[in-house]
């Protein structure tokens, strides 16, 4: 005899989300008779149910007394007309482009004012400052260097055997 037993997936969790997969597609097709958007078979279907189910029967008056609430509900009247309000925005987002434009000139004035100043005071300690300042003339060494330049290290000569020889013709050579 084998067990039906699953701890994972009990028979009451299942029983709960059928039902209330059943009571959601009940509501769902009881709102859309309210509303008059069902086929005749569904018509059909929902005065049936309506005819035998009190439950779905209390469900239907709570959506007609919800509906018939919605339609007597009085609707503020509004406090300005809709063209007034479409210029108060426009004129709102012009304000916000020029005061973005007065920022964006007031620095740009503020970064020319300090590259003029800059430009006014001069700093002591610049060294293009002190080389533009010298008196002396410009002297440039062409025959003798400022520096001592030292001589690059001679090689040994090789051993006599290994060297060639030259005879005259450079296509001859003789090795010793």
């Amino acid at each position: 005899m084998t067990s039906k037993f699953n701890p994972d997936n009990t028979y009451g969790q299942e029983s709960a989300k059928d039902m209330d997969s059943l009571k959601r597609n009940r509501f769902q097709l009881i709102s859309a008779y309210v509303d008059g958007e069902v086929t005749s078979a569904e018509r059909s279907e929902v005065q049936q149910l309506l005819a035998t189910d009190p439950e779905a029967k209390r469900l239907y008056n709570r959506l007609l007394m919800l509906r018939q609430a919605f339609r007597t509900m009085p609707v503020p009247q509004t406090e300005q007309p809709a063209q007034e309000l479409v210029q108060q925005v426009f004129s709102k987002i012009d304000r916000r482009r020029n005061r973005r434009k007065f920022v964006w000139g007031g620095a740009a004035l503020a970064a020319m004012f300090v590259g003029a100043v800059s430009m006014i005071v001069p700093n002591g300690s610049s060294p293009e400052l002190k080389i533009a300042e010298q008196k002396e003339p410009l002297r440039i060494a062409v025959n003798r260097p400022l520096l001592e330049i030292p001589l690059a290290p001679v090689s040994s000569p090789r051993p006599s055997g290994l060297t060639p020889e030259v005879n005259g013709n450079v296509n001859n050579l003789n090795l010793n």
